[in-house]
């Protein structure tokens, strides 16, 4: 178990209470990677851990997206 960035696809319901801005894709830092699970630690990012760059304007498509079934959709 080592850490990994990925990123997840908000659903449009989600997007719609508001509180997390208008940006569907978020990227998280998880110690290791279950798909689905609940029961890691998670830490929400914003900027490239390595180079400093906003990752909303590097990855802003499906493409990267690691899972769109996400607890948070």
């Amino acid at each position: 178990m080592g850490l990994n960035i990925r990123i997840i696809k908000l659903g449009k319901e989600f997007l719609a209470k508001g509180y997390l801005g208008d940006n569907p894709y978020r990227y998280l830092v998880t110690e290791g990677y279950r798909e689905l699970d609940d029961d890691i630690k998670i830490m929400v990012i914003e900027f490239c851990p390595f180079c400093g760059r906003e990752l909303r304007k590097i990855y802003n498509t499906d493409e990267y997206v690691n899972e769109l079934k996400h607890h948070f959709v």
